[in-house]
């Protein structure tokens, strides 16, 4: 089915079952309901690390520092201020006083202290499995404790010119340290923390209902209730939108974006996402052990191509792993093409003895990425644009869970994934997506000069210094493609007329409903 037939489809059938189902939450002026492709993996931020469990997580918990409405800049959250030694290695923060966890406990220096230990030390009485990113995040921190109730110190084994944006990062939201004691483990389905919105309850593969936490500190929301349900498919996503049994959904697929603008009563949130896709390639399977062979199959994806075929206007083809708000920093130079280049793929693959081609396993995610609306689409895609060069594609997808799993453990050849950006810093695609010690490095590559150059970056206090470090990095991957970047998405929302305040993030597809309401 065309585009444009699947599009008049859905329009009828909504128009059809308008006449028949109940109001939307709007009408309660009290309930919001958003449907979206995927299902959080965990609720302890700790262990969260797609971008399904930082979006439940950010509405339930918080950390000491936060990025603004809308922007980028940091400004206090649950500390309300802080300084650092001369030497850049000792960080003390003033606790927000009078805050209170959802279980009526009190928030205090100790609380954000368990917060970060329970990641960076594996013999912390609540370190559980699955704390991937900590290892990247906190690495240079050697030890955080509580001066008093209100005062919290930070020792580091170097200066991080990270720190702030990992402590704004939606790993370091603090959890109350009695529902820890209580749940252990298992806190991933009890979470408890001092944000805007308490949790109820996770029907897995459903739903998740939260409500008003009426003692906010920064406010209490006006929504009573928040109720975010899982529906893997695009198009009954559409129809429950449509029909108004939802009055938010994301993971809108670009060829439904023409029919969404034109349609009444919906208004579309958009920011320019900090997020990339790529193409992960084992550097440690078959024949993508050799440079030349990753070189091949980066030359052979045009880039600007597939962006226009699986995005349309919701996308910009990819040069860099970083997107274009960071490139315009200055921290890449150098750009490798976006044009793909057949003759030269095929010359490449011939030198190294393989141009009769050869047969590969692409895995892709089953549910939509914040940097990938259509993985399905993509993957297609690219197996064509590889058979044009003898590569031969086999597509598996694989459920979500599993998926993750099977790229930490490097069960597969190439791998479409990608990264939301929990900050415009870009040590943290570097370090936990491409350093060769972390979880996150599904191409399982290990560059020991590129780990050095991200190392001294991430501990110089010179911006000029840490900028010219990441540029030479940044030219060792372009070298050597472990990854082959494809496309940065533009993150959209769409939202029932009347709904106000909903705060869509550049970050980390991030939405906020602390202030939304309806009018």
């Amino acid at each position: 089915m065309n585009n444009t037939l699947r599009l008049r489809t859905l329009l009828v059938l909504a128009l059809l079952l308008l006449t028949s189902v109940p109001a939307s939450a709007a009408d309660s002026a009290s309930i919001l309901t958003l449907v979206r492709g995927g299902d959080s993996l965990t609720l302890d931020p700790a262990r969260a690390s797609d971008s399904e469990s930082t979006l439940v997580v950010g509405q339930i918990c918080e950390g000491l520092v936060r990025q603004k409405d809308g922007g980028l800049r940091l400004e206090p959250a649950l500390a309300e201020s802080w300084a650092v030694s001369p030497d850049g290695r000792e960080w003390t923060f003033r606790i927000r006083r009078g805050v209170r966890f959802h279980d009526g406990s009190p928030m205090n220096a100790q609380a954000a202290a368990i917060a970060i230990m329970r990641q960076v030390d594996p013999a912390h009485p609540f370190h559980a499995p699955g704390m991937n990113t900590a290892k990247s995040l906190f690495e240079h921190v050697a030890g955080a404790e509580a001066l008093d109730e209100s005062t919290l110190r930070i020792r580091l084994t170097r200066p991080s010119a990270s720190l702030l944006y990992a402590l704004a990062g939606f790993q370091a939201p603090i959890l109350s340290p009695q529902a820890l004691a209580k749940w252990g483990a298992d806190i991933t389905n009890h979470p408890v923390g001092t944000g805007p919105f308490k949790f109820v309850e996770w029907r897995r593969g459903e739903s998740i209902t939260l409500v008003r936490n009426p003692d906010y500190w920064d406010g209490p929301p006006r929504l009573e209730r928040l109720v975010i349900r899982t529906i893997q498919s695009a198009s009954a996503r559409f129809l429950e939108f449509q029909t108004r049994r939802a009055d938010a959904v994301t993971g809108i697929p670009p060829s439904d974006l023409p029919l969404l603008e034109k349609m009444p009563g919906v208004q579309l949130v958009r920011v320019a996402g900090l997020n990339v896709a790529y193409l992960a390639i084992n550097t440690q399977r078959g024949p993508f052990r050799k440079v030349g062979v990753r070189r091949a199959v980066s030359l052979a994806l045009d880039r600007e191509a597939l962006t226009r075929l699986v995005y349309g206007s919701a996308g910009l083809p990819a040069s860099s792993v970083l997107p274009p708000a960071l490139r315009d920093t200055g921290f890449v130079a150098d750009e490798p093409h976006t044009r793909g280049d057949k003759a030269q793929a095929r010359k490449l693959l011939a030198q190294e003895g393989l141009a009769g081609g050869f047969e590969v396993v692409l895995q892709v995610m089953d549910i939509p990425r914040p940097y990938l609306p259509e993985p399905r689409r993509m993957a297609q895609a690219i197996s064509q644009a590889l058979a044009g060069v003898g590569i031969r594609v086999r597509i598996v997808t694989v459920p979500w869970g599993k998926y993750v799993a099977q790229g930490v453990k490097g069960e597969f050849d190439l791998c479409l994934t990608g990264w939301t950006f929990d900050s415009p810093n870009p040590h943290e695609i570097l370090r936990y997506k491409l350093g060769w010690d972390t979880r996150g490095n599904y191409s399982h590559w290990k560059n020991e000069a590129f780990q050095a150059l991200v190392n001294r970056a991430e501990a110089s206090r010179n911006e000029g210094e840490r900028t010219g470090l990441l540029r030479q990095a940044l030219r060792l991957v372009a070298a050597e493609v472990p990854a082959v970047p494809l496309a940065h998405a533009r993150d959209t929302v769409a939202l029932r007329e009347g709904l106000k305040g909903v705060v869509l993030q550049p970050t980390g597809a991030t939405i906020r409903f602390a202030k939304a309401y309806w009018e």
